[in-house]
């Protein structure tokens, strides 16, 4: 045996006083009595001891100093040789993925499994030590190596479920890494199993743990319970329709069954479009719809199960559609569509039909049509030229057809007959879906430019025939041909020009505004000059949680978030956010007002096949093990026992001593 701190047993001096003390003669005290008859029948009858008669009851005397021993004991913290041997070293390994919210075990599948690592804190031994780590997508280190149960109790308690996936590959590499080389290190998984993983079989042949590696235990609490769930959601604009947006849907039946559900969409809490579906077993199905609206917002997609198909008893209907809908995560699904905003168009012109017409026909722009110039340019607005130019170009966003004049930008040069387009840009957003072959255009205009223009589309010649002009104040598009002599107007190629150049001056991409995955990082882009001080914009997550994205400056005292006059400076007009954790629409706010309009809306679903797929890999089912790290008689370390057998015997004392046992 050895001790922790022996030199506590220099305490054992407090021995000699306890023995003094009880061996010392009282002194007794003179006090003049009427009579000393009966005083002396009773010094007969007791005759006056010595030093060494004190010493013929040792009971009381031993019991104190047996008390004293105990403490001294307990303070020098005794400890077998064995102890520090066997002493183990484990590590627990929670994963708290999307799929450990099912509620095919009670209450749910995480419940269970912190339930589970709770024992396996009750049963450490004295000496041993634990770690907690929390697989997600990147592992995180909860606890660390300690031996202090109620910490690791606490620890467990503040485990909460997320929406994200998980690498439990990674988290037990890092379990490994906490224990090292140690002997007797061992890491235990609580888990259900649903992740993407190869694991082998710990006693077959195709093992490939190292010897030195710290062998794994799975615990798996999960059923072979079938589930449906929405795999992918994802919306854009369309291209062409200025009004139009096209949506993807996937739906995974990860079950052995037949399904009968339907998919309800709404946008902006106005029903859209509702899906019937019949899924057979382990059916993927996906499907790219078309739709149309002004307005964008949050478009929600609800999968709804009517029923298994064939598989429905009459008798118990709720219990078997209850077991469908184990995972409320996937159920719904989350995608944002960006709003049209009204552009509004200043035309001046001499008459033209065609240019009138192909900008009122376009729902997202209000038009105004005139002969001449105005005294004073609108602003927020883009100006059409038809012909007419004047000396100086003014300011914003422009669009030039058929020039007649020259002005600050170019001049105009001879007229080119028949020009034939032989250069087309069709890596620019200007040029989708636009083919100029085939089209005549008579007499268009060379305009030699003074600064070099960017060819969208060139003729034989080396000439612009379409081109869009730098300058610095403002987007410039020049389309040198005559209208009313050409066909381009007849043709598809005209509005789709056109379309795409409003979508271009609006900044619009038409493009995909994606859905991430939980778990994702992103890059959020603000808008913002790298030079401004604003208020600190908040990320704010679907349940309310709030986040500051600007870290407070150096020397500043760090603010409460929701302090709405929080400043810091800002570093860049875009920074990066997440992991986001949790499905539903991910807001950035520029306070923590709630009415507050937001800066971006960022849609995050779970969109993951395998976290839908509840049933558990069968190898890790296959290596499961449910009996528990059960401790000895030794679980506390010996100084407890000392402290507990002090004072059971301080007790005993008291008793015996109140009961006059001990004289």
């Amino acid at each position: 045996m050895s001790f922790a701190n022996p030199i506590a047993w220099f305490l054992a001096l407090a021995a000699g006083p306890i023995i003094v003390f009880y061996i010392l003669k009282l002194r007794l005290r003179r006090l003049p009595v009427s009579t000393n008859l009966f005083w002396k029948q009773i010094y007969d009858e007791k005759p006056p001891r010595s030093i060494w008669q004190y010493l013929r009851h040792l009971l009381s005397l031993l019991a104190q100093l047996l008390l004293v021993a105990f403490l001294v004991a307990a303070v020098a913290d005794p400890f077998f040789a064995w102890q520090l041997l066997e002493a183990r070293r484990i590590v627990v390994v929670v994963d708290n993925s999307a799929s450990m919210r099912a509620r095919d075990i009670a209450p749910t599948r995480l419940q269970a499994a912190i339930d589970s690592a709770k024992s396996l804190v009750e049963g450490l031994r004295y000496r041993d030590e634990m770690a907690i780590v929390l697989a997600g997508p990147r592992p995180e280190v909860v606890v660390g190596m300690s031996g202090h149960v109620p910490t690791l109790k606490r620890a467990l308690d503040e485990i909460t479920p997320s929406d994200n996936p998980t690498d439990v590959q990674s988290a037990i590499e890092l379990g490994r890494q906490l224990i090292g080389e140690h002997p007797h290190g061992e890491v235990v998984v609580v888990t259900d199993g649903c992740w993407n993983a190869t694991v082998k079989p710990e006693g077959g042949k195709e093992v490939k743990l190292e010897a030195k590696l710290a062998p794994v235990t799975y615990r798996v609490f999960a059923t072979e319970s079938a589930n449906v769930g929405i795999t992918q959601f994802q919306v854009r604009r369309s291209l062409i329709d200025p009004l139009g947006y096209e949506v993807l849907i996937a739906v995974r039946n990860a079950g052995p069954s037949e399904v009968k559900c339907r998919v309800e969409m709404e946008l902006a809490g106005l029903p859209v479009d509702i899906l019937p579906l019949t899924l057979k077993p382990e059916e993927n199905w996906s499907r790219s719809l078309e739709k149309s609206s002004l307005e964008g917002g949050r478009l929600v997609a609800k999968l709804t199960q009517v029923a298994p198909a064939a598989s429905v008893s009459d008798d118990k209907p709720a219990e078997t559609l209850a077991a469908l809908n184990l995972l409320p995560t996937d159920d719904t699904a989350w995608a944002v569509l960006p709003e049209r905003e009204i552009q509004n168009v200043l035309l001046i012109t001499e008459g033209n039909l065609f240019l009138q017409k192909v900008f009122e026909a376009n729902p997202l722009v209000r038009v105004e049509t005139r002969k001449d110039f105005p005294e004073q340019w609108p602003a927020d607005t883009l100006v059409v030229l038809h012909r007419q130019v004047p000396p100086t170009l003014p300011a914003g966003n422009l669009l030039v057809v058929d020039p007649t004049g020259s002005c600050d930008a170019w001049e105009v040069g001879e007229t080119i007959e028949n020009p034939i387009v032989t250069e087309l840009d069709s890596t620019s957003r200007l040029m989708t879906y636009v083919r100029l072959d085939n089209v005549l255009m008579p007499e268009s205009k060379q305009l030699k430019y003074k600064s070099l223009p960017k060819v969208l589309a060139g003729a034989i010649s080396k000439d612009a025939i379409y081109a869009e002009v730098t300058r610095a104040n403002g987007k410039c598009l020049v389309l040198t041909v005559n209208l009313d002599r050409g066909d381009l107007a007849f043709r598809t190629a005209f509005p789709i020009m056109v379309a795409n150049a409003l979508g271009w001056y609006a900044g619009e991409t038409g493009e995909l505004r994606e859905s991430l995955a939980t778990g994702s990082i992103t890059e959020v882009n603000l808008g913002l000059a790298s030079d401004v001080k604003v208020s600190a914009p908040l990320l704010r997550s679907p349940s309310g949680r709030e986040q500051a994205l600007f870290p407070p400056a150096d020397g500043e005292t760090k603010k409460n978030t929701e302090d709405t006059g929080t400043e810091a400076p800002q570093a860049a007009s875009s920074i990066s956010v997440g992991p986001l954790d949790e499905c539903g629409v991910w807001t950035v706010v520029k306070s923590a007002s709630e009415a507050e309009t937001p800066l971006m809306s960022l849609a995050v679903n779970l969109a993951s096949a395998r976290e839908s797929d509840l049933r558990p890999l069968k190898e890790v089912s296959e290596q499961s093990a449910t009996e528990s790290v059960v401790s000895n008689w030794l679980a506390r370390p010996l100084w407890f026992y000392l402290l507990f057998a002090a004072c059971a015997l301080f007790l005993a004392e008291w008793f015996l001593y109140q009961r006059r046992v001990i004289t």
